[in-house]
């Protein structure tokens, strides 16, 4: 830990830097930062990017209740990956602990992959263009199946009908 003594109009503060603990944690295609800040106020943080890929965070609040004078300070710098959607960085205080969230961006196949719909036949899982092929193919034997059974009717027409036994009354 280090203490310095700030200028300017907080002149009469001490700060006391820290590190505070970081854990990384990786799902889904993102990366996120959860980062150890008991004792802090959402108030007192700053989260920011900036233009050259440099994600900065920073935090001060006052170092215990009784002391005016004295603070707690920790300032964090850390390079976004290349594969990161800078707009879709956000981060979230909760119960002491700053998550920070950096998605990863979407390539161009998996863009097109996800703008290609999967339909699902008989349980199998297919592209559009198969499924339609699928489908045309199910009408054709349907109406074909159905042609030739007018053809077998209309060639034995009576024994398609079967005998009718008429009853007069």
């Amino acid at each position: 830990m280090e203490t310095n003594a700030a200028g300017g109009a907080t002149s009469n503060r001490l700060y006391e830097d820290f590190e505070p603990y970081c854990k990384w944690l990786t799902k889904d295609g993102q990366k996120t930062l959860e980062i150890d800040l008991k004792g802090f106020k959402k108030e007192q943080l700053k989260v920011q990017t900036k233009s050259r890929g440099v994600l900065t965070i920073y935090g001060e609040r006052p170092f215990g209740a009784s002391s005016n004078n004295k603070w707690s300070r920790f300032h964090k710098e850390i390079r976004i990956s290349k594969d990161c959607n800078v707009n879709g960085i956000h981060a979230k205080f909760s119960h002491g602990i700053l998550s920070i969230v950096m998605p990863k961006k979407e390539t161009i196949q998996q863009a097109k992959d996800a703008a290609m719909e999967k339909y699902s036949i008989c349980g199998i899982e297919t592209r559009k263009r198969t499924a339609i092929k699928f489908a045309l193919g199910v009408v054709v034997v349907v109406a074909l199946g159905s042609y030739i059974a007018r053809l077998v009717v209309n060639r034995h027409p009576h024994d398609a009908v079967g005998k009718v036994n008429v009853v007069n009354v």
